[in-house]
Protein backbone atom coordinates (compact mmCIF):
# COMPACT_ATOMS: atom_id res chain seq x y z
CA UNK A 1 0.00 0.00 0.00
CA UNK A 2 3.10 2.76 0.66
CA UNK A 3 4.14 1.63 -2.75
CA UNK A 4 0.56 2.72 -3.99
CA UNK A 5 0.71 5.81 -2.02
CA UNK A 6 4.24 7.05 -3.39
CA UNK A 7 3.24 6.47 -6.94
CA UNK A 8 -0.01 8.30 -6.74
CA UNK A 9 1.48 11.28 -5.11
CA UNK A 10 4.30 11.33 -7.96
CA UNK A 11 1.36 11.18 -10.71
CA UNK A 12 -0.44 14.06 -8.93
CA UNK A 13 3.23 16.07 -9.68
CA UNK A 14 1.53 19.04 -12.11
CA UNK A 15 5.21 19.01 -14.34
CA UNK A 16 4.79 15.30 -14.67
CA UNK A 17 1.12 14.72 -15.32
CA UNK A 18 0.24 17.98 -17.53
CA UNK A 19 1.19 19.40 -20.25
CA UNK A 20 1.08 24.07 -20.52
CA UNK A 21 -1.48 24.54 -23.26
CA UNK A 22 -1.62 28.25 -22.81
CA UNK A 23 -0.40 30.86 -19.75
CA UNK A 24 -2.15 33.98 -18.58
CA UNK A 25 -1.21 36.80 -16.53
CA UNK A 26 -4.38 38.92 -15.59
CA UNK A 27 -3.26 42.53 -14.74
CA UNK A 28 -5.29 45.76 -14.55
CA UNK A 29 -4.15 46.59 -18.63
CA UNK A 30 -6.36 43.99 -20.08
CA UNK A 31 -9.09 45.31 -22.25
CA UNK A 32 -11.23 42.41 -20.83
CA UNK A 33 -11.07 43.15 -17.26
CA UNK A 34 -14.73 43.84 -15.38
CA UNK A 35 -15.47 45.62 -12.24
CA UNK A 36 -17.61 44.43 -9.61
CA UNK A 37 -19.22 47.17 -7.66
CA UNK A 38 -17.15 49.97 -7.00
CA UNK A 39 -14.19 48.25 -6.00
CA UNK A 40 -11.15 50.63 -5.30
CA UNK A 41 -7.58 49.46 -7.69
CA UNK A 42 -3.75 50.07 -7.17
CA UNK A 43 -1.54 49.03 -8.64
CA UNK A 44 1.20 47.63 -6.76
CA UNK A 45 5.00 45.86 -8.01
CA UNK A 46 4.03 42.68 -9.87
CA UNK A 47 0.08 42.74 -9.15
CA UNK A 48 -3.00 44.68 -8.01
CA UNK A 49 -4.58 45.88 -4.47
CA UNK A 50 -8.35 45.58 -3.73
CA UNK A 51 -9.74 47.34 -0.64
CA UNK A 52 -13.13 47.72 0.92
CA UNK A 53 -15.15 48.80 3.45
CA UNK A 54 -17.00 46.55 5.63
CA UNK A 55 -20.38 47.71 4.32
CA UNK A 56 -21.64 43.95 3.42
CA UNK A 57 -21.23 44.84 -0.22
CA UNK A 58 -18.84 42.54 -3.38
CA UNK A 59 -16.39 43.66 -4.84
CA UNK A 60 -13.54 42.86 -7.22
CA UNK A 61 -11.54 42.13 -10.62
CA UNK A 62 -12.89 39.33 -13.01
CA UNK A 63 -10.76 38.69 -16.31
CA UNK A 64 -12.59 36.57 -19.43
CA UNK A 65 -9.66 34.15 -19.95
CA UNK A 66 -9.44 31.80 -23.07
CA UNK A 67 -9.82 28.67 -22.92
CA UNK A 68 -7.73 26.79 -25.41
CA UNK A 69 -9.51 23.53 -27.02
CA UNK A 70 -8.23 19.92 -24.99
CA UNK A 71 -8.07 22.15 -21.52
CA UNK A 72 -8.48 19.77 -18.71
CA UNK A 73 -7.45 21.51 -15.77
CA UNK A 74 -6.15 24.88 -14.63
CA UNK A 75 -3.52 25.80 -12.65
CA UNK A 76 -3.56 28.84 -10.18
CA UNK A 77 -0.48 30.50 -8.68
CA UNK A 78 0.12 33.86 -6.89
CA UNK A 79 1.13 35.64 -3.89
CA UNK A 80 -1.54 36.78 -1.94
CA UNK A 81 -1.23 39.32 1.12
CA UNK A 82 -3.97 39.82 3.10
CA UNK A 83 -5.06 42.55 5.51
CA UNK A 84 -7.42 42.83 8.30
CA UNK A 85 -10.03 41.38 5.56
CA UNK A 86 -12.82 40.04 8.09
CA UNK A 87 -15.54 37.09 7.76
CA UNK A 88 -18.73 37.49 6.69
CA UNK A 89 -22.01 35.74 7.83
CA UNK A 90 -21.65 32.77 5.27
CA UNK A 91 -18.33 30.43 4.78
CA UNK A 92 -17.20 32.37 1.40
CA UNK A 93 -18.23 35.86 2.85
CA UNK A 94 -14.32 36.53 2.56
CA UNK A 95 -11.01 37.77 0.45
CA UNK A 96 -11.18 34.77 -2.74
CA UNK A 97 -8.94 34.13 -5.65
CA UNK A 98 -11.01 31.80 -7.93
CA UNK A 99 -11.75 30.84 -11.48
CA UNK A 100 -15.23 30.51 -12.81
CA UNK A 101 -15.82 28.10 -14.86
CA UNK A 102 -18.68 28.11 -17.89
CA UNK A 103 -20.39 25.11 -19.33
CA UNK A 104 -21.93 25.18 -22.42
CA UNK A 105 -25.89 26.36 -21.00
CA UNK A 106 -23.97 29.19 -19.87
CA UNK A 107 -23.93 27.96 -16.09
CA UNK A 108 -20.91 29.18 -14.25
CA UNK A 109 -18.88 26.80 -11.63
CA UNK A 110 -16.74 28.60 -9.50
CA UNK A 111 -13.78 26.79 -7.68
CA UNK A 112 -11.32 28.58 -5.11
CA UNK A 113 -7.87 28.74 -5.26
CA UNK A 114 -7.69 30.95 -1.92
CA UNK A 115 -10.72 31.88 0.43
CA UNK A 116 -9.34 33.60 4.01
CA UNK A 117 -10.22 36.19 6.23
CA UNK A 118 -7.76 38.00 8.28
CA UNK A 119 -3.98 39.07 8.03
CA UNK A 120 -1.04 37.24 6.18
CA UNK A 121 0.83 35.96 3.37
CA UNK A 122 0.15 32.90 1.36
CA UNK A 123 1.83 31.37 -1.39
CA UNK A 124 -1.03 30.14 -3.69
CA UNK A 125 -0.64 26.91 -5.99
CA UNK A 126 -3.36 25.57 -6.68
CA UNK A 127 -4.96 22.63 -9.16
CA UNK A 128 -8.71 22.87 -10.50
CA UNK A 129 -9.78 20.52 -12.37
CA UNK A 130 -12.55 21.71 -15.47
CA UNK A 131 -15.39 19.97 -15.41
CA UNK A 132 -16.20 18.20 -18.74
CA UNK A 133 -18.09 20.73 -21.37
CA UNK A 134 -16.80 23.77 -20.12
CA UNK A 135 -16.50 26.27 -22.54
CA UNK A 136 -15.21 29.46 -20.73
CA UNK A 137 -13.07 30.62 -18.29
CA UNK A 138 -12.78 33.48 -15.83
CA UNK A 139 -10.27 34.61 -13.02
CA UNK A 140 -11.53 36.47 -10.33
CA UNK A 141 -10.30 38.11 -7.29
CA UNK A 142 -13.18 39.79 -4.82
CA UNK A 143 -14.04 40.52 -1.37
CA UNK A 144 -17.45 39.27 -0.75
CA UNK A 145 -19.06 41.30 1.38
CA UNK A 146 -16.36 41.82 3.44
CA UNK A 147 -14.17 45.10 4.28
CA UNK A 148 -10.17 44.82 4.54
CA UNK A 149 -7.56 44.61 1.40
CA UNK A 150 -6.39 42.02 -0.90
CA UNK A 151 -2.96 42.57 -2.68
CA UNK A 152 -2.20 39.78 -5.41
CA UNK A 153 1.09 39.49 -7.13
CA UNK A 154 2.35 37.37 -9.70
CA UNK A 155 -0.91 35.88 -10.78
CA UNK A 156 -0.70 33.53 -12.80
CA UNK A 157 -3.32 30.90 -14.51
CA UNK A 158 -1.61 27.66 -16.86
CA UNK A 159 -4.04 25.81 -18.82
CA UNK A 160 -3.09 22.14 -18.86
CA UNK A 161 -3.89 19.03 -20.56
CA UNK A 162 -2.97 15.55 -19.58
CA UNK A 163 -0.03 13.20 -21.19
CA UNK A 164 -1.06 10.90 -23.30
CA UNK A 165 0.23 8.13 -21.18
CA UNK A 166 -1.97 9.56 -17.80
CA UNK A 167 -4.96 7.44 -18.55
CA UNK A 168 -2.88 3.80 -19.15
CA UNK A 169 -1.43 5.00 -15.54
CA UNK A 170 -4.33 5.86 -13.56
CA UNK A 171 -5.91 2.22 -14.76
CA UNK A 172 -3.07 0.65 -13.62
CA UNK A 173 -2.49 2.64 -10.43
CA UNK A 174 -6.70 1.81 -9.43
CA UNK A 175 -5.78 -2.38 -10.14
CA UNK A 176 -2.71 -1.73 -7.90
CA UNK A 177 -5.31 0.10 -5.08
CA UNK A 178 -7.75 -2.79 -5.45
CA UNK A 179 -5.05 -5.17 -4.88
CA UNK A 180 -3.27 -3.29 -1.69
CA UNK A 181 -6.89 -2.52 -0.07
CA UNK A 182 -7.41 -6.58 -0.50
CA UNK A 183 -4.20 -7.47 0.86
CA UNK A 184 -5.19 -5.33 3.88
CA UNK A 185 -8.62 -6.61 4.38
CA UNK A 186 -6.61 -10.57 3.96
CA UNK A 187 -4.39 -9.90 6.66
CA UNK A 188 -7.10 -8.72 8.96
CA UNK A 189 -9.53 -10.92 7.87
CA UNK A 190 -6.98 -14.25 8.46
CA UNK A 191 -7.82 -15.26 12.44
CA UNK A 192 -10.48 -12.34 12.92
CA UNK A 193 -13.70 -12.66 14.71
CA UNK A 194 -17.42 -10.73 13.76
CA UNK A 195 -15.62 -11.46 9.61
CA UNK A 196 -18.74 -10.23 8.18
CA UNK A 197 -18.92 -6.89 10.58
CA UNK A 198 -15.01 -6.17 9.90
CA UNK A 199 -15.65 -6.75 5.64
CA UNK A 200 -19.24 -4.59 5.88
CA UNK A 201 -17.20 -1.71 7.90
CA UNK A 202 -14.13 -1.66 5.86
CA UNK A 203 -15.97 -2.21 2.33
CA UNK A 204 -18.24 1.14 3.49
CA UNK A 205 -15.12 2.80 4.05
CA UNK A 206 -13.75 2.29 0.89
CA UNK A 207 -16.88 3.04 -0.66
CA UNK A 208 -17.20 6.54 0.89
CA UNK A 209 -13.76 7.33 -0.08
CA UNK A 210 -13.93 6.12 -3.71
CA UNK A 211 -17.33 7.81 -4.17
CA UNK A 212 -17.07 10.74 -7.05
CA UNK A 213 -17.59 14.31 -5.59
CA UNK A 214 -20.84 15.06 -7.32
CA UNK A 215 -22.43 11.88 -5.93
CA UNK A 216 -21.11 12.79 -2.57
CA UNK A 217 -22.47 16.78 -2.55
CA UNK A 218 -25.67 15.11 -3.68
CA UNK A 219 -26.14 12.53 -0.66
CA UNK A 220 -24.71 15.53 1.71
CA UNK A 221 -27.15 17.74 0.31
CA UNK A 222 -30.03 15.25 0.69
CA UNK A 223 -28.54 14.24 4.59
CA UNK A 224 -28.24 17.68 5.83
CA UNK A 225 -31.74 18.43 4.26
CA UNK A 226 -33.28 15.48 6.37
CA UNK A 227 -31.46 16.57 9.66
CA UNK A 228 -32.98 19.90 9.43
CA UNK A 229 -32.14 21.94 12.76
CA UNK A 230 -30.30 19.27 13.83
CA UNK A 231 -27.48 19.70 10.80
CA UNK A 232 -23.96 20.55 11.61
CA UNK A 233 -22.65 23.93 10.49
CA UNK A 234 -21.48 24.14 6.63
CA UNK A 235 -18.71 26.14 7.36
CA UNK A 236 -15.16 25.05 7.28
CA UNK A 237 -15.26 20.92 6.62
CA UNK A 238 -19.35 20.55 8.44
CA UNK A 239 -20.64 17.30 7.81
CA UNK A 240 -17.67 16.06 6.16
CA UNK A 241 -15.92 16.08 9.19
CA UNK A 242 -18.03 14.22 10.88
CA UNK A 243 -18.41 11.58 8.53
CA UNK A 244 -14.86 11.58 8.43
CA UNK A 245 -14.21 11.01 11.83
CA UNK A 246 -17.38 8.39 12.45
CA UNK A 247 -16.19 6.26 9.38
CA UNK A 248 -13.12 5.62 11.20
CA UNK A 249 -14.07 5.20 14.23
CA UNK A 250 -16.41 2.57 13.34
CA UNK A 251 -13.56 0.63 11.68
CA UNK A 252 -10.74 1.48 14.61
CA UNK A 253 -13.87 -0.43 16.95
CA UNK A 254 -14.74 -3.21 14.01
CA UNK A 255 -11.19 -3.55 14.24
CA UNK A 256 -10.46 -4.18 17.63
CA UNK A 257 -13.58 -6.10 17.87
CA UNK A 258 -12.71 -8.75 15.46
CA UNK A 259 -8.47 -8.78 15.89
CA UNK A 260 -8.12 -8.64 19.93
CA UNK A 261 -5.00 -10.64 19.38
CA UNK A 262 -3.06 -7.56 17.40
CA UNK A 263 -1.27 -5.14 19.73
CA UNK A 264 -2.77 -1.38 19.92
CA UNK A 265 0.39 -0.09 18.32
CA UNK A 266 0.66 -1.56 15.32
CA UNK A 267 -3.11 -2.08 14.95
CA UNK A 268 -2.69 1.85 14.91
CA UNK A 269 -0.21 2.33 12.47
CA UNK A 270 -1.97 -0.22 10.30
CA UNK A 271 -5.08 2.20 10.97
CA UNK A 272 -3.08 5.57 10.19
CA UNK A 273 -1.64 4.30 6.95
CA UNK A 274 -5.11 3.63 6.07
CA UNK A 275 -6.05 7.37 6.62
CA UNK A 276 -3.09 8.57 4.42
CA UNK A 277 -4.10 5.96 1.81
CA UNK A 278 -7.95 6.87 1.80
CA UNK A 279 -6.75 10.90 1.30
CA UNK A 280 -4.21 10.04 -1.35
CA UNK A 281 -6.50 7.72 -3.20
CA UNK A 282 -9.05 10.32 -3.93
CA UNK A 283 -6.68 12.53 -6.28
CA UNK A 284 -7.93 9.57 -8.24
CA UNK A 285 -11.44 10.18 -7.71
CA UNK A 286 -12.84 13.28 -10.13
CA UNK A 287 -14.57 16.23 -8.03
CA UNK A 288 -12.57 15.04 -4.53
CA UNK A 289 -9.52 16.12 -2.95
CA UNK A 290 -7.69 14.93 -0.09
CA UNK A 291 -6.20 17.04 2.80
CA UNK A 292 -4.09 16.72 6.07
CA UNK A 293 -7.13 18.05 8.41
CA UNK A 294 -9.23 14.57 7.32
CA UNK A 295 -5.74 12.19 7.75
CA UNK A 296 -6.06 13.17 11.34
CA UNK A 297 -9.32 13.54 11.57
CA UNK A 298 -9.18 9.71 10.12
CA UNK A 299 -6.33 8.90 12.66
CA UNK A 300 -8.19 10.47 15.27
CA UNK A 301 -11.56 8.56 14.69
CA UNK A 302 -9.52 5.23 14.39
CA UNK A 303 -8.07 6.01 17.69
CA UNK A 304 -11.52 6.44 19.56
CA UNK A 305 -13.08 3.43 18.06
CA UNK A 306 -9.75 1.34 19.24
CA UNK A 307 -9.52 2.44 22.72
CA UNK A 308 -13.56 2.41 23.07
CA UNK A 309 -13.43 -1.80 22.31
CA UNK A 310 -10.16 -2.18 24.62
CA UNK A 311 -11.30 0.11 27.31
CA UNK A 312 -15.15 -1.78 27.12
CA UNK A 313 -12.89 -5.23 27.78
CA UNK A 314 -10.71 -4.30 30.34
CA UNK A 315 -13.56 -2.48 32.55
CA UNK A 316 -16.38 -4.88 31.23
CA UNK A 317 -14.79 -8.10 31.32
CA UNK A 318 -13.45 -6.93 35.12
CA UNK A 319 -17.47 -5.89 36.07
CA UNK A 320 -18.92 -8.53 35.13
CA UNK A 321 -16.09 -10.78 36.72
Amino acid sequence: MLAAVLATLGLGVPALRYQVLAVHAPGLADAGLRKLGNVTVDAVSGGFLLSAPGDGKSRGLIWPLPLPEGSQAVRVEALVTLAAVGEGDQPWHRAMLSVRLIDGAGKGHERAALMRGGSGVFAVDKLILLPPGSVGLEAMARLLRVGGALTVSDLRMSLLAERAWVPAAVAVLWAVWLLAFAALLVHWLRTARQRWLLALVFVGVLAAVAMPGAWRDALQGWVIEWLGAWAPPTGQGGLADYVHFAMFAGLGAALALARPDLRGGWLMAELALLAVASEVIQTLVPGREGGWLDIALDTSGALLGVLAVRLWWRFGTRAAA
